[in-house]
This record gives structure tokens, sequence and C-alpha cells, in this order.
């Protein structure tokens, strides 16, 4: 019975490594997630400072456009100016070459901000594309290793696969089936270490009766809370 223990204990090792092999490949789908995620971030962030710079762009050129039509109106005026001849009439004219370089003045400062602007988001967008390229590059990187990690996973999990089909072959069919069942219900396993007369699986006392069983080792012995199967800690303790 003891060697039927020792079985199971080691079928049980596998099964852990398996999957924490598992987790680990989840793991590694994460990161590369993760570094698309950011890629995807960038991009969005560059092409924002690309929409922004070309609006802007384009609000400087319909300022000078503004610009350019006052300054020919102006010019249009001062030529009505010469040929006034009443005191209203020249007024009139004056009044609005007067308004227009008002509006020349204010289109001007607009137009030297949105040229500013045009200047600052064309830094800003050159930037993020920089960041782009760095994250892309990272992303390329963390594929790599990805892609290496994830074969050296596969060949363990193979390696554990077939240890796992050979020691199942050794196992009594009548407690193999009891191992399986009580490993769909308990994913911590389905054997637990007695400690101190204390069940490590669940942490419950169990009786004298039960220690003597396991001295014994006449048979599997399953806890009375749980249900797992019971092994007597030795000088070598279950894996956690």
């Amino acid at each position: 019975m003891k060697e039927t223990l020792q079985q199971i204990r080691s079928l049980q090792d596998v099964n852990r490594k398996l999957e924490r092999l598992q987790h680990d490949a989840e793991m590694l789908t994460v990161d590369v997630r993760n570094q698309e995620r950011l890629v995807r971030q960038k991009k969005r962030q560059a092409e924002q400072a690309h929409q922004q710079r070309l609006q802007a762009a384009k609000e400087a050129d319909a300022t000078q456009l503004k610009i350019e039509e006052a300054e020919q109106e102006i010019a249009h005026l001062i030529v009505q100016l010469n040929m006034a001849r009443h005191q209203r009439e020249l007024d009139a004219v004056q009044g609005g070459i007067l308004s227009h370089r008002a509006d020349i003045q204010k289109w001007e400062d607009e137009g030297l901000a949105a040229l500013q602007s045009v200047d600052e988001l064309t830094k800003e967008e050159e930037r993020l594309a920089e960041e782009v390229r760095q994250a892309e590059g990272e992303l390329a990187r963390v594929k790599d290793e990805v892609a290496a990690r994830r074969a050296e996973q596969e060949r363990l999990v193979a390696e554990l696969t077939a240890e796992r089909e050979r020691i199942r072959r050794q196992v009594r069919p009548a407690v193999l089936s009891a191992y399986d069942r009580l490993t769909g219900r308990h994913r911590s396993g389905a054997l637990a270490a007695i400690k101190g007369r204390v069940c490590q699986g669940c942490f419950t006392r169990v009786t004298k009766q039960t220690e003597n069983l396991l001295m014994r080792g006449e048979e599997i012995v399953y806890c009375h809370s749980c249900g797992r199967m019971l092994m007597l800690a030795g000088n070598e303790a279950l894996p956690e």
C-alpha cells in the first residue's frame, strides 16, 4: 500500500506541474496582449496628434486666406477713398478700412497661435511616432521570447504527460478511479498529508483510529471530513 500511495503522490506532483505550466502559458498570452494593447494605445495617440495638427494647419490656412481677402478689400477701399466726393462717403470708406485692419490684426494673432500649435503638434506627433516604433519593437521582442518559452513549455508538457501516463498504468484501476474522482472535487489535490493528526487538505483533526490505520499501511485511508486520500507525512512532506 505504501508503494501505491507513493505512486499517487508522484501522479499528483506531475499533475500539479502540468497545471503550473498551463498557468504559465496563459500568462505568456497575457504578456503579448498587454503589449499589443500598449501599441494600439500609442497608435491612437499618434493618430489624434496627427489629426489635430492637420486641423491646426487648416485653421492657419483659412486665417491667412481671410487676411489676404481683407487686404484686397482694403486696397479696393483705398481706391474708393481717393474718389470720394462727400464727407459721408469718405467717413464710410475710412470706417470700412479701419474695420478690415482690426480684423486683420485679430486674424494675424489667431494665425500665429495656429502656426505655433502646428509646430507643437508636429513635435508631439514625431514623439508619439517614435514611441509607437519602440512599442512595436518591444512587442516583437516579447513575441519572440514567448515563442521560445512556449516551445520549452511544450517540451516539458510532453515529457510530463508521458510520465503521467506511465504512472497511471502502474496504479491499480480502483485506486486510480478514486483518485480521478477526488481530483475533480479538490483542485488542491486528491492526496493530503497528515501532520500532527491534522489533515493538511482541510485542516481537520483526524481520529486516533485513522492515524493507526495509516500506520498499518494495509489500505487506502480517507479523511472523514474532506474525503481526500491520506498519507502520513514522513521526512519529506507532500508538496504544497
